[in-house]
């Protein structure tokens, strides 16, 4: 990749689209139909590359600012959660700044995905029983995140692709019974499962081992491919991507080896979160090794990408 200018890698209708260039919040598509995304807040190189952009574009630093105000006038909003000992006076914006540096439990002694009473009236009430996560905007916590990594107050990421995307799951006596499964992220050291909390709670979370059906080769044929030859050929997948009905292509798992990525109350959030690593997703390294090398190889175009659009911005 580094002995290509960036005009030979993508023609310039594509170079204008860009994402980096114009908006802090757009996905950069991997595939049509925004199946399979990758945001700049997701690695901590292109967070870096985009913060350096922001020096010398005043258009990524104007929006930066809009963002920083509107957040800033959550403050205003107050909050008060009653415990047992006593009630707790806040704002919107200091909840959502403690659930996302993980200080809920240790600045209010609560915990943030349990019920708890909460009132946006006065500290008398009335009270409303539910999860403090449920107060959430989700293009607010968005908004959040980006600003916070652009200050330097979260842990910047590893590289990770999300995806909207089904497979199928075989589970119980002989894999007798089957169910789709969202297929949410491709990481670097894993994947990350969603499925229904009342499927989990009840039936899965029983068991010993499932299988997952998942389709490798199509990303094992991507692994040659630049950016834009990539997505046409990801693009012919768009309404099934990695999905399989084959048995070939069935990986069977321990239920023991999946986490559980979040403690959020699975029956108010109906899904449930759950990651595996490459380690222990197959024992048929090959499908591991093509999920793998797929991750790597959008990784490395991806921050090549960015890093030489920076360059080329800041001529």
């Amino acid at each position: 990749m580094a002995n290509f200018s960036l005009t030979e890698l993508f023609p310039q209708s594509f170079l204008n689209e860009s994402t980096f260039q114009h908006n802090l919040g757009e996905d950069f598509s991997l595939c049509d139909n925004g199946n399979m995304v990758f945001h700049w807040a997701d690695y901590h190189e292109t967070c870096d590359a985009v913060k350096m952009n922001m020096e010398s574009n005043p258009e990524l630093r104007d929006e930066f600012k809009r963002k920083e105000i509107g957040l800033n006038r959550l403050s205003l909003i107050p909050v008060w959660i009653r415990t047992e000992k006593k009630v707790h006076q806040t704002t919107m914006f200091d909840l959502y700044e403690r659930y996302i540096l993980n200080q809920m439990q240790m600045s209010l002694g609560v915990d943030p995905f349990g019920p708890i009473e909460i009132s946006f009236i006065s500290g008398t009430g009335p009270f409303r029983s539910m999860a403090i996560a449920e107060c959430f905007n989700s293009s607010t916590y968005k908004d959040f995140v980006m600003v916070y990594l652009l200050k330097g107050k979260l842990p910047k990421r590893d590289y990770r692709i999300r995806l909207k995307s089904k497979v199928l799951m075989e589970y119980g006596p002989d894999f007798g019974k089957a169910g789709l499964i969202g297929l949410e992220q491709l990481t670097m050291n894993g994947l990350l499962f969603s499925l229904d909390s009342d499927l989990f709670l009840k039936d899965i979370s029983k068991e010993t081992e499932l299988r997952i059906l998942i389709d490798s080769g199509t990303l094992a044929e991507s692994c040659d491919k630049g950016l834009l030859e990539l997505k046409a050929h990801l693009s012919q997948y768009a309404f099934n991507l990695l999905y399989s009905s084959r048995k070939e292509d069935s990986v069977s798992c321990l239920v023991k080896d999946f986490t559980v990525q979040s403690s959020f109350n699975f029956l108010k959030n109906n899904k449930v979160y759950l990651f595996i690593s490459y380690e222990n997703f197959s024992t048929n390294n090959s499908k591991s090794k093509s999920i793998q090398k797929f991750v790597q190889h959008t990784r490395n175009m991806i921050c090549d990408f960015y890093k030489t659009k920076n360059l080329k911005h800041s001529a």
